[in-house]
This record gives C-alpha cells, structure tokens and sequence, in this order.
C-alpha cells in the first residue's frame, strides 16, 4: 500500500476513534472514490467501516461486513487482515452473547498468527494482544456468561503487558478497564478497581478513543456506587451516558440506563428507577440483543416488585418467558425462575411463599452464575425468617445457618468482600439473637475487618455503628438471657429484618456522615501491665478519678477477655475503650461518642510513631529503665497528640 494510502487510512481511525464516524466514512468514501483501490485497501476501509459498526452497537451489520471482509482477505497473502478480520467477528460474537462463536473465530486467528514469521514485530504483537484480550472478555464472569475469573485476568494481563511494551495506549485503556471491572466490581478491591479506572480514563483521553472514555466512566461510576458516593455515581453515569449518546450507541446507551435504573432503586428512588428502565429496555428491544434484553427486564421486574406493582411484574415476567423460549438459553430459564420466585414471595399466601422457596431450591440446583446463587440464598433466608418470626419455631435455624454459611463461603470463593462483610452483619445479628453475645461481636469484628481491608468505608462505618449499637444494649441483651425474653423482641432488638430487607433489595450503603468522638484518654503500658505513657484529655479532677477507677477495672477485665476473643473494644458506661497492639506495647484510648473515626485515628497515630524513629526510641528507652514517659522527655510525641487528638486535622479513611 502506498505510504500516502497508510497515512490516510491511520487519519480516519483517528476521527473514528474520536467517536466522529460522519467525518470518518466520508473520508473511506473519498478515499474508495478517488481511484480503483486493491483488495488490501478495500479490506483495510470494511475494516474501519466494522469498528465504527461495532462502536455504535450495530452488531448484526457489523458482523455480516466482518464475515465479507474475511471472505475478501482469504484471497490476499495477507494473513494478518485475516486475523483481523477474524478478532472482529470473535469481538461482535461476544457483545451478540455467542461466546461459542467467538471462541472458534480467536482459535483460528491464533493458528494463523502460530504460522506467521514476525519480520514486523510491532504488527504481529498487536495481533497477538487483541487475541489475548478477546479471550480475556470469553471469560469475563459480567461481560460473558463463560465465567472464569482466573483465566479472564490471566489472558487480561498478557494482553496489558504486550500493549504496554507498544504503548498502545487506546488498548492499554481497554485492559485495564476490564481488569478493574474484575477487581473492583466483581472482587470487591474497590481502592484498587479505582487505581486501573483512573489510569483506564487517562489514556482514553490521551488518546482521544471516544468508546473506552465512555466505558470507563460507566465502571468508575459502578465503583463509586459500591464505595456509597452515590451523587459521584450518577455524575459519571450521566457523563457515560452523553458520550454513547454522541456515539449513537443505543445498546450501551441501554446498558448505562440499566445500571442508573439499579442505582435509583438501591437508593430508593424507584419513579426514578422505573423510568430509566423503561426507557432502557425500549432501547433493548429495538437494537440490542434478547440476552442484553433479558437482562434489562431481569431488573425492571425487581423495581415493580419494590413498588409493589406485582400485576405489571407478571406482565413483563410474560415478556421475559418468551425471549426463554425463542433463546432456550440457561441463563433465561435462572432469570425466569427467579423473578416468578420473588413475584411469589410477596403473596401473603402460605402456600406461594412455599412455591417460591421450591422455585428458589431448584434455581441452586441449576449451579447458577454467582449473582443468582447469591440472590437465591438472600431470598431463601428471607422466607425463613419470615416464616421465625411468625412461627417463632426454633426448627427452621439450621436451615437458616446452613444458607447464610452457604452465602459466605460463595463470597469468600469470589472475592466478593461487600457481599462477605454485609453477610458477617447478617450472622452477627443471628449470633444476637440466639444470645451469643461473644460471638456477635467477634463477627462484628470481623466484618469491619473485611470492609476495610478492600476500601468499603461505607459498609466499615455501618458495621462499626451496629457494634457500638451492640454495646450501648449490652446490658439489656445480658438481662434477655436471664429473663427468657421472647424470640420476636429479640429479633425486633437486633433489626435482623432491618438487615436481611437491605441485602434482599440491594440498597447501596448511604455514606453515613461521620461523627467525631471526644477525647478522654490515652494509655500505653508494656504487655505486662506497666504504664509507659498516659494522656488525659479532660481537666475535671473530680471526674478524672471517678473515670479512672472505672477505667483501669475495665482494662484488666479487657485484657484477660476481650482481646484474648479477638474484640477491640469494650464499653464502661458513656465511655468506650479501644485497644490495639504496637508490639512490644498496649495501646488504650478511651473517648465518648461513635467508634468509626476512633479507630481511624488510633490506627493513623500508631503509624505515626512506629516510622518516626525519634518518638519510637525514647518510648522503648523509658520502657526498658521502666519510667513513665512525661511530655517534657519528648516534644515530637507532644506535637503528635496536638495534630491527632486535640486539633483533628489529619485525613482519614471515611
């Protein structure tokens, strides 16, 4: 091909990529027009013509052009046009929902590429990336129903590091959009899904690729979501949703209404949901595929159920059942299964509750994608709790236990962390109730743990106010083991319906407005009881020996129970009491008011003096000649106090 025909071919990729397909195919017009072009060159303008097609959702069109233009590239030498040709059919194949399909394309594009010398190597690595990153999206549990997360990041990161290599940066974008997918939406590492997103956007718009900025917004905004920023959640939909409409996708334009429509409806905006999904599954069933239909109708018939609408439940139920039987596809007999289960589960009826149960059973049975096993095993619990409360019948807690035991190891398995911290609310609130108090709060613990390890600060912040809950009704949960209080005010105590209701109708997690606690004292002493360092934040006398009384009891009482069962705080009347180790010390802080800002700031001031070597030495030094550290022996840990206690203006995690 001339040099002059290569530039002006890589000009229109350019506007195509930039989302201008007008300008586009009126330049692989002109450039067809303006004298009899060869083979290569007609191949190379079908080429663009099925990427600009493929851009816009125009899948059928786009993969009828793609099957011709491998058909015109058999008849070349050329066998890299050919496994183009090929990675586009496997590429439509996969947003038509036909993974099988697309297997067979990539199988043979590989088998060419295996048989091509790699005298350019730039263009047969190019090749060789988008092949591993179509096979990473046939695996990819939320894009394609062949889910294998291992294989789907494995392939994802070979074609990463190839485009790396290249500095493709427009493909260096799409990997790492479909990795934070993986790892943010699917594993629940949230911090970390935001690191590859914000890169994602970066080179989308470094490389002006219209598609992939749209894309990763979308993802940001689903990431955003699950942290609880809701309002930077629908911003970012919102700005997806005017690039696709620039575009002229109406399939992802569906795709992005539908994850609006959920937004709204886990915030309890349901007019708000119901509208988008309407206007989604219009969109659908005009231009986008039955399963991406399907889907659509999956999530608008959940909405009326919320709005209590069951009669036009059922109806769009009608809908769903007749794309089964044209797909006759498993994945719309689950869907079909579990909407009649939760249009059943709403009947008063003893009888259609059963129903329900069974539909819900046999959906397990069916080893469904991890979405509906976790759906069916919310939803069983639900009945089952239901039917506790109303039978008040103990018989039904091993069934109950070996489902929520069930939902956790499903969420340990996937990496799923906001679904295994919500699940250790849920068996702490059981634990409540069976008046298992220890064990309450090592799951609350535990919970929080979780949260915060993968960045769920939202849901930390919940389970951290459940267990400061716990302690301020410590003493009445203490006084029901005594008084044989009935298993209704137990439940009604512990709001485990409150819990179950939230999980059922996956309501985002309102980013609670943190509350700061007030200071009251601070304690480091050695493992063995020896105080190394005190700091009162009050200047009552009075009240300083009334508290400390009370206060060192507790301690002792701390030290011998609650931490030895993994607990880190314990409650003395208004006063909380948290604990943690600094090796080879204690660490005490006593404060008034909610935990969650507590601990972020002990945790924050731990940090702080195990990496500043000047407060660390004098702490062990008067350790080892066992004196009390006073301010005057150590103006840096005196600082310290000021900026984290007393003036608070360090930045936390909330």
């Amino acid at each position: 091909m001339p040099q002059n025909d290569s530039i002006e071919l890589e000009r229109i990729k350019k506007f195509a990529d930039g989302g201008e397909f007008g300008e586009a195919l009126q330049l692989i017009n002109n450039f067809e027009g303006k004298r009899e072009i060869s083979l290569s060159e007609k191949i190379s303008c079908n080429l663009l013509k099925c990427d600009i097609l493929l851009q816009q959702g125009l899948y059928s069109n786009g993969i009828q052009l793609a099957e011709q233009t491998y058909t015109d590239s058999l008849r070349l030498e050329n066998s890299l046009l050919t496994i183009d040709s090929l990675n586009l059919m496997a590429n439509l194949s996969i947003y038509m929902g036909n993974t099988e399909k697309a297997m067979e394309f990539l199988r043979q594009g590989e088998e060419l590429l295996k048989g091509l010398t790699q005298e350019n190597l730039s263009d047969y690595k190019k090749r060789e990336a988008m092949l591993n990153f179509l096979k990473g999206s046939v695996f990819h549990p939320i894009i394609s129903q062949r889910s294998d997360v291992a294989l789907a990041l494995e392939y994802y990161d070979k074609s990463l590091t190839i485009n790396e290599k290249y500095n493709n940066k427009s493909e260096i974008a799409m990997c790492l959009i479909a990795i934070s997918m993986i790892t943010g939406n699917l594993k629940g590492e949230l911090d970390k899904g935001l690191e590859y997103i914000e890169r994602a956007i970066i080179l989308a718009t470094e490389s002006n690729r219209k598609y992939a900025l749209g894309w990763g917004l979308t993802i940001k905004g689903g990431l955003n979501n699950l942290k609880g920023k809701n309002d930077d959640s629908i911003k970012l939909y919102k700005q997806s949703l005017s690039i696709f409409k620039e575009l002229k996708n109406n399939n992802m334009i569906a795709s992005v209404l539908n994850n609006l429509g959920g937004l709204y409806k886990a915030t309890g905006d349901l007019d708000q949901a119901l509208e988008c999904l309407e206007q989604a599954v219009s969109l659908a069933k005009e231009y986008s595929s039955l399963r991406a239909t399907a889907n659509i109708y999956d999530f608008l018939i959940q909405i009326l159920i919320d709005m209590g609408d069951t009669e036009r439940a059922l109806e769009h139920l009608n809908q769903l059942e007749k794309i089964h039987e044209k797909l006759s596809q498993k994945e719309t007999l689950h869907e079909v299964l579990f909407n009649k289960a939760l249009i059943l589960k709403t009947s008063n009826r003893v009888i259609n509750r059963g129903k329900a149960e069974e539909l819900l059973k046999q959906l397990l049975e069916m080893d469904p994608i991890y979405e509906f096993k976790i759906g069916a095993l919310i939803n069983l619990s639900d009945l089952l709790l239901i039917e506790l409360k109303t039978t008040q019948n103990l018989e039904v807690l091993p069934e109950l236990k070996s489902y929520i035991n069930q939902l956790r190891i499903i969420a340990e398995k996937s990496d799923s962390y906001s679904v295994l911290g919500e699940n250790y609310l849920l068996e702490a609130k059981l634990a409540l109730i069976l008046l298992d108090l220890k064990k309450a709060r090592r799951l609350l613990t535990q919970g929080q743990q979780v949260a915060e390890k993968f960045g769920l600060h939202a849901l930390a912040m919940k389970i951290s106010n459940e267990h400061d809950e716990l302690l301020t009704h410590l003493k009445t949960w203490e006084d029901f083991k005594e008084t044989n209080t009935s298993l209704s005010e137990r439940m009604q105590l512990a709001r485990l319906n409150d819990q179950i209701e939230g999980m059922v109708k996956k309501r985002v997690i309102e980013n609670p407005e943190p509350s700061e606690e007030t200071p009251v004292f601070l304690l480091i002493v050695s493992e063995g009881g020896t105080p190394v360092f005190s700091q009162s934040f009050i200047e009552d006398q009075t009240f300083e020996d009334h508290l400390f009384g009370g206060f060192f009891s507790a301690i002792n009482s701390f030290i011998s129970e609650k931490f030895s069962e993994g607990l880190e705080r314990a409650s003395f009347g208004e006063h909380t009491l948290l604990m943690n180790s600094i090796y080879p010390f204690l660490m005490f802080y006593v404060y008034k008011g909610q935990s969650y800002l507590a601990q972020q700031r002990i945790k924050y001031f731990i940090e702080k003096i195990k990496n500043d070597e000047s407060i660390w030495q004098i702490i062990n030094k008067f350790y080892q000649v066992n004196r009390e550290i006073q301010m005057k022996d150590n103006p840096s840990l005196e600082l310290l106090i000021t900026e984290v206690f007393i003036e608070k203006n360090i930045e936390l995690n909330v």
